[in-house]
């Protein structure tokens, strides 16, 4: 029966050369024949028929707004990858184009870190100056202080500030200690991500050169505490101070809530010990910093490498964490 009706149905559309057969199974599950697609089938999947009956045109059902909004998303994630892949073929570029070995990019970065190494050498100069000024201007105010006489505005703004410069340099110092941080990450991303594009091995040479430069920052990674809040900071600084006073073997003349200052080493024997209460970085928390000076070996010296400096620094973190 049903055929019958389809076969009729094709002799009166093709008496018109535009007439147009459309198919569709209906909300029932039986397939419907009409020259015109009745409103509740346009967005369901259906075909147009030609005057043969032969399919010339398939439409699928409308999307539902949960399938459009999850091929908007694919369509974003597969784009932003696109993205990253471009960004990454552009850095691999530039990388292949700016070194042509890998010791070229350990040079690279040794040359970088030497610059800062140079600022911390500047820096540590500075302190040393700050503080024998600091040493003038304390000697004048015990002198005034022994003749009954008051100490002027002047000269104690002068001890002040000086104290601020050289809690200042230390800050300064960390900070570019963090500095060289960033630049050993970036620089050993870069030296593996040559070695997977240039298909390399490395060699023991690069291996030992890209080892090597973290051995000079023991010093003032041992000397480094973190407070976890002001409560915390209170309590390290009292023992940091307290430990700073037991090792010291020079005067104490600068004892305030944020510096401790022994006297610079005059002899070659002299251990000069200052703890700093510092913060580095405006969204870091408090950090307490000790430093040892001793009289210098050599000009380019920073750090005091003397066997019981080394012994204190090594100590220091456990004496006022109370870890072992």
């Amino acid at each position: 029966m049903r055929i019958c009706f389809f076969l009729a149905l094709l002799i009166v559309i093709s008496h018109s050369a535009n007439a147009k057969l459309y198919k569709w199974v209906d909300e029932q599950g039986n397939v419907q024949y009409s020259d015109k697609l009745p409103p509740t089938a346009v967005k369901k999947s259906h075909e147009k028929l030609d005057r043969r009956g032969l399919v010339i045109d398939r439409t699928g059902r409308a999307k539902t707004p949960e399938e459009i909004a999850e091929e908007e998303r694919v369509k974003r994630l597969r784009e932003e990858t696109q993205r990253q892949i471009a960004k990454q073929q552009a850095k691999d570029r530039v990388l292949l184009n700016s070194y042509r070995s890998e010791d070229d990019i350990i040079l690279a970065r040794d040359g970088k870190l030497a610059t800062i190494d140079s600022q911390i050498r500047i820096t540590y100069t500075n302190i040393t100056r700050l503080k024998e000024r600091l040493s003038g201007y304390k000697k004048r105010a015990a002198n005034l202080e022994r003749q009954g006489k008051q100490i002027p505005a002047q000269l104690q703004t002068g001890i002040d500030n000086t104290r601020k410069e050289i809690n200042d340099s230390y800050a300064s110092i960390l900070r570019q200690e963090k500095d060289k941080d960033t630049i050993r990450s970036k620089y050993a991303q870069d030296l593996e991500r040559f070695r997977t594009l240039s298909k390399l091995k490395a060699d023991n040479r690069a291996q030992v050169l890209a080892e090597t430069e973290h051995k000079n920052d023991d010093a003032i990674v041992k000397t480094v505490v973190h407070c976890e809040d002001t409560a915390h900071c209170n309590k390290l600084w009292k023992k940091a101070k307290a430990y700073a006073k037991k090792h010291a073997t020079t005067p104490v003349y600068v004892d305030s809530d944020k510096i401790f200052i022994t006297q610079p080493p005059r002899k070659n024997e002299d251990l000069s010990i200052t703890a700093s209460r510092l913060r580095p970085r405006k969204d870091q928390s408090e950090l307490i910093f000790l430093d040892i000076q001793c009289r210098k070996e050599v000009a380019t010296d920073t750090w005091c490498n003397r066997p019981e400096a080394i012994k204190i620094r090594e100590n220091f973190r456990a004496a006022i964490l109370g870890k072992k």
